[in-house]
């Protein structure tokens, strides 16, 4: 049987960088925008959360799968 591996390391990466730029830019919106800013990064720590869960470690953010064995 062949081993199947993937990770969504590089996804919470991905996640961490945008949390970065929102969190820069929140000080230079108006009002308005604000809230906005503010939804998405309320959305992108729930998705982080999210994947920590379906992916704990001990893979640090990945799983490991095996595939069936073709058989003839």
């Amino acid at each position: 049987m062949a081993k199947i591996s993937f990770t969504l390391k590089s996804i919470t990466k991905e996640i961490k960088k945008a949390e970065k730029k929102l969190l820069a830019l929140r000080r230079k919106v108006i009002k308005d925008d604000l809230k906005k800013i503010e939804l998405n990064l309320r959305s992108l720590k729930k998705a982080h959360s999210i994947i920590g869960v379906v992916c704990r470690p001990p893979t640090l953010f990945g799983q490991t799968f095996t595939a069936k064995s073709k058989s003839k």
